[in-house]
């Protein structure tokens, strides 16, 4: 019984050795490829997906084609020696057509233009007729449409804004032709600050089931990236922006009733808001579109990309002017306030003005209150007749807008102005 077990040894080992040598080229083969293939057992499909990865929006690129399960075949698949390897049939024969996805292997770098662009990428559609034979049916392409680009700066935003519409056009399918299962759409964003975008799903061919999406962003690099990501085409679209200018003044207030000015630096900005320094000269508007303010001088002309204006006050209104040069414009509103301090000055010094009187040897006899009443009438008034001075008779604007100034000329007004009162209330006793 030994003996024979010895002669049988060899012929089961003999036997057991494919099998021993073939597990590790399985192991292998499975850890080169992450996901199940899909084996392609009908010649016609291999042709049929030949000439799509063959179309023009794959020029040049390495492209993978998947089901919406996400099991992969590469274009070594598509060779007669692999035809009959794997262990999925792409020909469902169960259903009248099969969709799958067909989506460069890599992130493609694209532009953004106006008119609707073709993403590198789609779905397409098979309809099996009988065994051996399959025929086109249709093909979804994404498109994206941007608009307007370059992106233009909405100075009220703050921001540059673009209106990204995104959608599937359907080639020789059905009106209205739905994806076997919708594919959802996601946004990111690189060198720039947005909000983020919610999700977007595509589920249907046409222009009526577009995506649109306002898009507001402001560029923190030289070259900002959109991103897009879905399962049928990953991209990734460099952003144009224009130039802009904006305004920067010294201080965002000022004294209203004409007794202030602000300094406004006109700058010229790459879209990151680096100062860009251009050649030659540029002219620029200035106009207050509301509120009352005086700029000076009313046209600027940008040298290097920068220029700057006086805005002077007017009134007590919040004043609102824009700078317009070219297709460029900013906005800007200064606050115009009560000259609160000067007026407090005014008044102390005219109530000092006045109770100062009654040291002087002409004075008459009363009461130091009716003196210091007068002087702070006295002051108020020239206070308010200095301020129209500056206005129409060109005074001095220091001698109202600054404490000092305003308490100088309150306590010369109320010392003068209660003389004069004495004067006259004297001349009006004496007469009969």
């Amino acid at each position: 019984m030994e003996t024979v077990a010895w002669r049988l040894l060899p012929g089961f080992i003999i036997a057991i050795l494919p099998a021993l040598f073939s597990v590790p080229a399985s192991a292998e083969e499975s850890t080169l490829i992450n996901r199940p293939s899909l084996a392609i057992d009908n010649p016609a499909v291999a042709t049929q997906l030949q000439q799509i990865i063959e179309r023009p929006d794959f020029e040049g690129l390495e492209v993978n084609i998947t089901d919406f399960q996400g099991r992969t075949i590469s274009r070594e698949a598509l060779s007669p020696r692999l035809q009959n390897d794997g262990t999925y049939s792409l020909a469902d024969r169960t259903r009248p057509e099969t969709q799958v996805i067909v989506r460069p292997a890599e992130t493609v770098s694209l532009k953004l233009t106006r008119e609707a662009v073709d993403l590198p990428g789609g779905v397409a559609v098979t309809r099996f007729d009988g065994a051996d034979s399959s025929v086109s049916e249709g093909w979804f392409q994404p498109t994206l449409e941007a608009s307007p680009t370059p992106a233009v700066w909405q100075d009220d935003l703050n921001r540059y804004k673009m209106r990204l519409s995104l959608g599937l056009r359907g080639e020789n399918l059905p009106e209205n032709a739905a994806l076997q299962q919708p594919v959802t759409v996601q946004f990111g964003f690189r060198g720039l600050i947005a909000e983020p975008f919610d999700a977007v799903t595509l589920e249907r061919a046409g222009i009526e089931n577009e995506k649109h999406l306002d898009f507001l962003f402001l560029p923190t690099t030289e070259q900002p990236v959109l991103e897009l990501r879905s399962a049928i085409t990953d991209i990734d679209f460099p952003l144009d922006a224009m130039p802009r200018i904006e305004l920067r003044p010294v201080r965002d207030a000022m004294t209203g009733l004409g007794l202030d000015e602000v300094l406004v630096r006109v700058l010229r900005l790459r879209p990151d808001g680096s100062t860009a320094t251009t050649t030659g000269r540029q002219t620029a508007t200035v106009e207050v579109t509301s509120g009352t303010a005086v700029p000076d001088p009313s046209t600027l002309t940008l040298e290097d990309g920068e220029a700057q204006f006086t805005l002077r006050s007017r009134g007590m209104t919040d004043a609102t002017v824009r700078v317009t040069a070219g297709p460029l414009s900013d906005t800007l509103t200064i606050r115009q306030q009560w000259p609160i301090g000067p007026v407090l000055a005014a008044l102390f010094g005219g109530a000092l003005g006045g109770y100062s009187r009654r040291f002087s040897k002409q004075a008459t006899s009363g009461s130091g209150g009716a003196r210091i009443a007068e002087g702070l009438a006295v002051a108020i008034i020239a206070y308010v007749a200095g301020v129209l001075g500056v206005g129409y008779l060109a005074l001095p604007v220091f001698v109202v807008s600054t404490e000092a100034g305003a308490f100088l000329t309150g306590a010369l007004t109320g010392f003068v102005g209660v003389t004069v009162i004495e004067t006259l209330s004297k001349r009006l006793a004496r007469s009969p």
